[in-house]
């Protein structure tokens, strides 16, 4: 028997179609791994997607403390709310809100007053920092309102389209006062109704018709409120194509359950002339739940002993490392880079726009302070970011074919959270790109070696492509035969514009690669599209403005600037439109020691002149090696103290 009980909390979410929003939901949620989502239960139709999360309850718990359970929640609406707007949402299931819905419930030993503490206290964290009008009912309620009640008086049962319901609220003003949260309704947000209760039951029953009224007929008479079964609440609902639901609470399933509903919806069936299919649950039994949620806590406790243990294998290593970073050490900040074995990885997605998506990307990388993002570049006319990003890195074997670096786990939650928050269809920039996470680049620095960054690089592939179906296409160290990064472009037709001649824009290429990649399926996910990763030694990223719109002219200059087009050896170039009045001709300085931006500086001008345009003084879009060095010291340091 379990010794401290548990809270099952049921959040229901408006939003089933857009996967995006729904996979940004879910990572909110893991951030808190002492909650666990049992089960996960969308309908297309309803566009409605209901959450079942489980964790444990302190029996001290007072309204004022955290939980895992609340903490996990509100993550998860403050996610739902930053992705989902009420005004554009269109579903057969009646809503109040992006949150429309979320109800605690006890398990095993918990008491219903401690999840009544978990649901007050969240939703008084909602109305004050998200600022949405929040409803309390049953057990958490004061006046023990009844969730129907309050879903009445918020015109929540009638359909304002036909029999869906579509945007926001039509008044902002509430005829009710909240609980909690403003009385003005944000009509992107709508408001939440909050509640604790004993266990509900959920359970559904198909007819095969079309007649709205006949099947609300069999809703009403099913229900206790039309004198029917007694504790069952029922409502008909539109569901596919000749199918209404008669959608069923079931307040006391030990005593009505699904068998009970089953038989009368099929009796009123056969009076009303329509077939009546099987009926279904949409969540777990209490049992199956508690069970699963003892199953999955187990396995992270096993995955978490397995983590430990492979942590003393580089332990003594990293004791030592930390040794030579520690500004108590006798090694100046000055010198740790010459003393310490770094790898810097540059991390390049498109988007740059969104900060609500960048905020998140970030807060992904920050859960391991060993890596410490250095630098960022935002540019909104490339609609691109790029973050670089330092950590140590260790061998674990004399091979050196096995290595181990924080980085390789950073890379991997921010990659995560890019491809819940960003579409590529919905994307479009002047800078050219194959995926949501466009290329990934590693760089030795100080006793790091290239052989180490390349084993890092293949090791990130492998975990990009199995576990977000994304094909990796390795270069440099990282590939075989040590295939450059611009040719694996030119074969996927990275430098072709789709949109009006100097955007890219969504993605119109086939779905199927005509080149097998590295890691990954072969076909593309047209929201993800391709990852590009590799490692090499470093290369500067300099850009040249010009004063003048023609994109022409500029293609022209670059080409001549370019090794490839007989101009400057180790230097790559290409000419973007950036902003309403100017052209960039962006480089990259391969070996920036031999050539640097001095050197591609005077071409551009010399070459622009003889075209008529004036050049702007250009510019590095990061730091360099030594400075990066640099403040990644100054920073770990900075954490340690």
């Amino acid at each position: 028997m379990l010794k401290q009980g548990l809270g099952c909390c049921k959040v229901y979410v408006s939003e089933s179609r857009n996967k995006a929003a729904l996979e940004l939901i879910e990572r909110a949620a893991k951030l808190f791994p002492e909650a666990q989502i049992i089960n996960k239960f969308e309908d297309v139709t309803y566009n409605r997607v209901g959450y079942t999360l489980v964790a444990s309850l302190d029996p001290n718990l007072s309204p004022a403390d955290n939980s895992p359970l609340k903490s996990s929640v509100f993550a998860m609406v403050k996610a739902a709310f930053e992705a989902i707007d009420l005004e554009h949402h269109a579903g057969s299931h009646p809503r109040l809100g992006v949150v429309d819905h979320i109800c605690f419930h006890p398990l095993a030993q918990a008491s219903l007053e401690q999840a009544a503490w978990v649901a007050k206290s969240l939703a008084a964290d909602v109305g004050s920092q998200l600022k949405v009008p929040t409803f309390l009912y049953g057990a958490a309620s004061n006046e023990r309102r009844k969730l129907d009640s309050i879903r009445r008086e918020l015109g929540y049962f009638k359909p304002n389209s036909g029999n869906q319901w579509v945007g926001g609220p039509e008044s902002e003003t509430l005829p009710l006062k909240p609980d909690e949260g403003p009385c003005e309704v944000n009509q992107a947000k709508g408001v939440l109704v909050v509640g604790a209760t004993k266990w509900v039951d959920n359970y559904n029953v198909p007819v095969f018709s079309t007649n709205m009224a006949a099947i609300r007929r069999i809703a009403k008479r099913v229900s206790t409120r039309g004198g029917g079964l007694a504790s069952v609440q029922a409502m008909a609902l539109a569901h596919e194509d000749n199918v209404i639901e008669v959608a069923c609470n079931l307040l006391e399933p030990s005593n009505v359950g699904g068998d009970r509903v089953q038989q009368e919806v099929e009796q009123l069936g056969v009076e009303e002339g329509v077939g009546v299919g099987k009926g279904y649950y949409t969540d777990f039994s209490q049992e199956k739940i508690v069970e699963s949620y003892l199953k999955l806590a187990a396995k992270s406790i096993k995955t978490e002993e397995a983590e430990l243990r492979g942590e003393k294998k580089i332990k003594n290593k990293k004791e030592q490392l930390e040794m030579e970073l520690s500004p108590r050490s006798k090694i100046n900040k000055k010198g740790a880079g010459n003393h310490s074995a770094l790898l810097c990885c540059k991390l390049f997605i498109s988007e740059s726009r969104n900060s609500a998506i960048l905020d998140a990307i970030e807060t992904a990388a920050r859960r391991d302070p060993e890596t410490v993002i250095v630098n960022k570049f935002p540019d909104r006319a490339y609609n691109r970011i790029r973050y670089t990003l330092v950590s140590y890195v260790v061998a674990l074997d004399s091979t050196g074919t096995a290595i181990y670096s924080p980085l390789r786990q950073t890379v991997v939650a921010m990659a995560e959270a890019a491809y819940a928050a960003i579409n590529l269809e919905q994307h479009s920039g002047t800078h050219p790109r194959l995926g949501v996470v466009d290329e990934i680049v590693f760089h030795p620095l100080g006793r790091a070696s290239l052989d180490e960054a390349a084993c890092l690089s293949k090791g990130l592939a492998a975990d990009i492509a199995a576990r977000f179906q994304v094909p990796v296409f390795l270069f440099g160290a990282a590939h075989p035969t040590g295939k450059a990064l611009d040719t694996i472009r030119r074969e996927l037709g990275y430098y072709r514009p789709n949109f009006t001649g100097s955007q890219w824009a969504g993605w119109t290429m086939p779905e199927t690669l005509s080149e097998n990649p590295d890691e990954g399926p072969a076909h593309v996910s047209r929201t993800r599209g391709i990852a590009m990763i590799g490692a090499r030694q470093w290369v500067g990223l300099y850009n040249v403005p010009i004063v003048s719109t023609d994109v022409s002219a500029a293609r022209k200059i670059a080409r001549m600037v370019s090794a490839r087009g007989g101009g400057l050896p180790t230097v790559q170039t290409l000419g973007l439109v950036h902003g309403e009045d100017s052209t960039e001709i962006a480089c990259m300085l391969l070996e920036p020691n031999q050539i640097g931006a001095d050197q591609v500086q005077n071409r551009v001008e010399m070459l622009a002149a003889e075209q008529g345009f004036d050049v702007e003084k250009g510019y590095f879009t990061d730091f360099s090696p030594e400075m990066i060095v640099e403040k990644y010291t100054n920073l770990i340091s900075g954490n340690r103290d």
